[in-house]
């Protein structure tokens, strides 16, 4: 009460001392000992008009019951003739419980509706028809859902005991006698040198924790002030009330442990074993997040999932089907397999279901984009092969046919397709053009192609563009 008593001495004298002095006197609204205006009814209802009295505003001081103290009201402001209204909130430093009518005029001088010529009609008015600030409509509603949670925290009837165990008639224990749901702990000071309490459930899981002011907590970007804050950071207000105990200290007498408990209750947080049951759901959003990226990561992958096409295997038989291929790994993480071998193994994921190894030299298209690929083993080094080879001794993959014709080809690994290999049909294997030296290349073109006509010098062992020209050229002169 003291307290209250010298926070409303301080908004006086704050409003006393304001640059512009407002008195009243008999209806008269007097600005610097100027009438400009007169006001008449008593609190909350004010009518203010203009010195003609030509032009005139309703001013309501509202409230909402059982709002915490010192909780400033607000102003319903409201043309007289036109019933057009809105909103407006006290500036604290404006406000006296005492001069309702006076805090109202001053409140209005601050945002330029009153003036030394009285109310200033074209702003009120600009003010009356813009969109609603809705103030009432939000204090309201949120005294509405302290008051839901208050009525809801009445049913379990709580009591804290000296120890600082919570029971309620609500608890269900495998003892029915055991009425516990709980715990909470003050301490006194906290890091931050002010008080916090602490609630826990039966299995010490941390629900919530508030502060009395300053309080900081991992994962929240403001302060907390007699407020309390739960385990998926959750902010409700809970005051500080140090009545319970006058003389010594007894938690089983204090209210705000009380407070702490009684808010957490009414907001669907009761304890019990509440910790561990969050953590599961937590698992469980946690899992379906992971699934979630992992869906996204393969719909952006160069892998290929469950798509149309078919198969020449090595009989030359044509096996349509769905068919998937990862060429790159996607970590999942229910699945993480640290034995995947990348673009090595094809499956048929309808009808029977097959799996076709790379080593086996089959080809396989995509019905969709028309691509195809063939089971390879390839020379002249890269990173993918020689990556290949020491996971599991088998250099061969799955590689992009990028040109083809009379069995000449042009290939690359879909994850690499600047390192271009060709393939020619008097060769078992494929050969790199790319990421080798000129001198290295020079002789493994020679020993690849073993054809006289293709001299090194004049053929670009680069580009797509380069080696179609030489397999032309080899179609050509060498291959019959």
């Amino acid at each position: 009460m003291k307290q209250n008593f010298l926070t409303l001495l301080i908004l006086l004298f704050t409003v006393s001392n304001n640059a512009q002095k407002i008195k009243i006197d008999k209806g008269e609204i007097k600005l610097d000992e100027k009438t400009v205006g007169y006001v008449e009814g008593k609190k909350p209802i004010f009518t203010i008009y203009n010195l003609d009295k030509s032009y005139a505003v309703t001013a309501e001081v509202k409230t909402v019951p059982n709002e915490p103290s010192l909780t400033l009201p607000w102003i319903e402001l409201k043309d007289q003739t036109t019933g057009k209204s809105n909103e407006l909130d006290f500036k604290s430093r404006k406000f006296s419980a005492f001069n309702y009518d006076r805090s109202i005029i001053y409140e209005l001088l601050d945002r330029n509706y009153f003036t030394v010529d009285g109310l200033n009609k074209e702003e009120i008015e600009k003010f009356l028809n813009s969109e609603s600030t809705g103030i009432s409509a939000k204090r309201t509603g949120t005294q509405k859902i302290i008051d839901d949670a208050s009525k809801i925290a009445d049913t379990y009837k709580l009591t804290i005991d000296d120890a600082g165990t919570v029971y309620s008639i609500k608890a269900q224990n495998p003892d029915p006698l055991d009425k516990r749901i709980g715990y909470i702990k003050v301490t006194s000071p906290a890091t931050n040198g002010e008080l916090m309490y602490e609630v826990m459930d039966l299995d010490n899981y941390l629900i919530g924790t508030w502060f009395a002011r300053g309080g900081m907590y991992l994962g929240y970007d403001k302060l907390l002030k007699q407020e309390v804050i739960t385990f998926d950071k959750k902010v409700f207000k809970a005051t500080f009330d140090n009545s319970g105990n006058p003389i010594g200290y007894k938690m089983s007498k204090d209210i705000t442990a009380m407070n702490i408990v009684r808010v957490l209750i009414g907001n669907g947080y009761t304890l019990q074993h509440q910790g561990i049951y969050f953590e599961e759901e937590k698992r469980k959003e946690q899992a379906k997040l992971n699934l979630e990226k992992y869906e996204i990561a393969k719909s952006n992958s160069i892998n290929i999932y469950d798509k149309d096409g078919f198969v020449i295997n090595e009989k030359g038989e044509k096996i349509s089907g769905a068919f998937k291929i990862e060429f790159e790994e996607i970590p999942n993480a229910k699945n993480s397999n640290n034995s995947f071998v990348p673009g090595q193994r094809l499956y048929k994921t309808t009808g029977d279901f097959e799996v076709y190894q790379s080593k086996s030299g089959v080809r396989f298209c995509v019905d969709e984009n028309k691509e195809c690929f063939i089971g390879l083993t390839c020379k002249g080094g890269n990173l993918i092969s020689s990556g290949l080879k020491a996971l599991n001794a088998d250099s061969s993959a799955f590689y992009k046919i990028l040109y083809e014709n009379d069995g000449c080809m042009i290939l690359a690994y879909p994850n690499y397709l600047n390192e271009l290999i060709i393939k020619i049909p008097a060769q078992e294997k494929g050969l790199f053009t790319t990421k080798v030296g000129d001198s290295k290349l020079k002789k493994n073109i020679a020993e690849y192609l073993k054809c006289d006509s293709i001299v090194f010098e004049n053929y670009d062992f680069k580009t797509l563009e380069g080696l179609i020209k030489v397999l032309e050229d080899y179609r050509n002169n060498c291959s019959k």
